[in-house]
């Protein structure tokens, strides 16, 4: 019986130093078949000179300076996968983690989409900071309501609609907000198949505020939506 194709969509911005520790985690799946995805979003240092060396493994789009979401739409529109993930360009993912999740959409034919657990892990530049949070929450597993944990079928898409492109930072918290809102059935793979990369260059690290203004604007948004529903 023929698999599905799933569609690794990886939004990238200036992403030349771990461009290919994602890519590698990529073609290291268990899974197949795949189709490899980088959505540049106007990139000005070697990421397309990375993508370059892997020839036909991957497809490569660019487009001008949108942001994280647009990016991620942007991908999308060019993913012709049943099945849809993405990762992070600065993100690693488990060499199971796919065959896993898949592994979920053959048990539940209902299912409409499935995370795992992520943890975070330092750059050797940020030792001192890894050290820290050594015993803090954060360095745990935990459940991963993220983009880059997030395997769905495609035409989850068309349901809810795709990424809120005004949102930075909080576009995935509003996406899966609005999953559950619409009654999606979400399963939670209980096991850690999802590493989040700290650096210096990490966007909620540079722009802490305005995360978490987004996260208020977004708790908001929700509430008005089920209020008017009321």
């Amino acid at each position: 019986m023929k698999k599905p194709l799933i569609s690794c969509v990886v939004p990238s911005y200036n992403s030349e130093k771990y461009l290919r520790d994602a890519l590698s985690s990529i073609l290291g799946q268990t899974y197949r078949p795949l189709e490899i995805i980088i959505a540049d979003d106007g990139s000005t240092d070697g990421t397309a000179d990375v993508a370059a060396i892997y020839g036909n493994e991957i497809r490569f789009f660019s487009q001008d300076t949108s942001g994280p979401a647009a990016t991620r739409n942007f991908g999308l529109t060019n993913a012709s996968g049943e099945f849809v993930a993405f990762i992070d360009a600065d993100d690693l993912w488990h060499r199971e983690k796919l065959e896993k999740q898949m592994a979920r959409f053959e048990q539940r034919p209902e299912l409409d989409l499935c995370i795992t657990y992520a943890r975070m892990f330092w750059s050797e530049s940020l030792i001192d900071e890894e050290t820290s949070y050594r015993e803090h929450p954060r360095a745990k597993q935990v459940p991963g309501y993220a983009t880059t944990t997030l395997l769905a079928r495609r035409k989850v898409f068309d349901t809810i609609g795709v990424f809120d492109d005004q949102y930075w930072f909080g576009d995935a918290t509003d996406w899966f907000i609005r999953a559950k809102e619409r009654g999606l059935i979400i399963e939670l793979v209980p096991e850690v198949l999802t590493y989040h990369r700290m650096h210096e260059s990490n966007l909620t690290r540079r722009r802490s505020t305005d995360s978490r203004d987004e996260f208020l604007m977004i708790v908001k948004k929700s509430l008005d939506r089920r209020r008017s529903q009321s």
